[in-house]
């Protein structure tokens, strides 16, 4: 009688260890599900939010200084560059580096290159065109490859007069062909 007792209580203990086992492998196979599911969440945001801040600086940049004639796109140290004029002779340059979106302010002619900027974003490429006179087309390419393309409407070009009839003519044919 003893002995099947015993023999019934490691039934019962073999039992209990292989329910905990399943259960211990159940909490971890889901553990480790979240943790994976948690990182792409991260990475696909911090990819989101870095494409998101550069075409917000670079629109806040244009939109600060969108006055007749002060945007333009130009050359600084043969690297294409939104130029922006700033006053007195100073201009604030935005470009693309070395892998970064890059930022420099410089009197004209100071004899000044492009490595004086400040980096201030990694991305893997930026282009800059203008797109029916009214609109610079900025193209962000992200570390990941991703691309992203903004368009920022110069204002300023809109509201002056000699200009506001052919501006309004495109834009009327652009709605009219998005319709």
């Amino acid at each position: 009688m003893n002995k099947n007792r015993l023999r019934k209580h490691n039934i019962d203990i073999m039992f209990l260890m292989i329910l905990f086992l399943i259960f211990t492998f159940s909490a971890v196979s889901v553990l480790l599900l979240a943790v994976n599911s948690y990182k792409a969440v991260v990475v696909s945001n911090e990819k989101n939010s870095n494409t998101r801040a550069v075409t917000a600086y670079i629109r806040e940049k244009v939109r600060q200084h969108d006055k007749m004639g002060s945007v333009e796109i130009a050359d600084i140290d043969g690297i294409e560059a939104i130029r922006m004029y700033e006053g007195e002779d100073y201009y604030l340059y935005i470009y693309y580096m070395d892998g970064y979106l890059m930022e420099l302010e410089a009197k004209e002619d100071a004899g000044v290159t492009a490595d004086f900027g400040n980096q201030l974003i990694a991305i893997n490429g930026l282009d800059f065109s203008w797109k029916n006179n009214q609109l610079i087309e900025v193209e962000v390419e992200e570390t990941t490859g991703e691309k992203k393309v903004v368009d920022i409407g110069i204002k300023s070009i809109v509201n002056n007069t000699e200009e506001a009839s052919e501006t309004k003519e495109i834009l009327e044919e652009e709605v009219a062909n998005e319709d």
